[in-house]
């Protein structure tokens, strides 16, 4: 069923523009050409089917068409803020206003959203010139999943066991992103760095950390605020990792 824009316009409140599509080829590519063209902040596309959704590193993201929340969202923040700020904001946003709806999610890094262990969601942050474009998709109803993907990948309704409206995962997605950057703005990082702490889905797991440093395996894991590094739990001690490092379950 189609999103009533009208509703979504109301709940969202002032300072959203609204644009909706049956079809799109990627609601990300869509809020970028609006970002190079001057769309204000606040500008939000949606799509009930994206014929070339895509996720991070160029994977594509599919998606049955009216089965999952396809989304995003234009900002413009007041000052450029780094590349790990906005993986992290955007994760603390997307999986709190998740959490508004009792879905207890926790972040995978650096963009999955799962629960109950597996993921239900996926976010892809671009910048164009002074803008900045939140791309969150969240499988609402999908039940069928390609055989690979069977068991990691789940829907909301099968995982919580009750139907979710569109509309309001829509409603609770924009919301989190928004006041997560605007915590942001206000100078409160180390807030959300804290927030995305607990919300860390690798915290008690072992891992294997590998980057520039080379490879670290250890029994979780936590975001250090004030440096942006990974500490990784190793021997009863810690080993410092960069945020560009790929974190591995193992």
């Amino acid at each position: 069923m189609t999103l009533d824009l009208t509703r979504v316009r109301q709940r969202l409140g002032e300072g959203y523009m609204l644009e909706h599509h049956d079809e799109v080829e990627s609601t990300n590519t869509r809020a970028m050409q609006l970002a190079r063209e001057g769309a204000p902040a606040g500008t939000v596309v949606w799509a009930d089917y994206q014929t070339h959704g895509r996720g991070r590193r160029g994977a594509l993201w599919i998606a049955p068409p009216g089965s999952s929340v396809l989304c995003s969202v234009l900002f413009r923040p007041a000052a450029q803020l780094p590349p790990q700020h906005l993986a992290i904001l955007t994760g603390v946003g997307a999986a709190k206003g998740l959490g508004g709806l009792d879905l207890p999610v926790k972040i995978k890094w650096p963009n999955d959203l799962m629960l109950h262990d597996r993921k239900v969601g996926g976010i892809l942050v671009e910048t164009v010139e002074d803008a900045v474009v939140v791309g969150v998709g969240v499988n609402c109803g999908v039940e069928a999943f390609p055989e690979e993907l069977q068991a990691r990948a789940g829907s909301l309704h099968a995982l919580a066991g009750r139907l979710f409206s569109r509309e309001d995962v829509l409603v609770a997605l924009v919301r989190g992103v928004a006041e997560a950057l605007a915590r942001v703005e206000a100078g409160g990082i180390i807030k959300v760095l804290y927030d995305w702490n607990t919300m860390n889905w690798f915290s008690r797991r072992k891992v294997r950390v590998s980057g520039p440093l080379g490879v670290v395996e250890g029994d979780g894991l936590f975001l250090d605020g004030r440096k942006l590094v990974f500490h990784v739990f190793k021997n009863a001690g810690v080993v410092s990792m960069p945020l560009s490092s790929t974190v591995e379950v193992r």
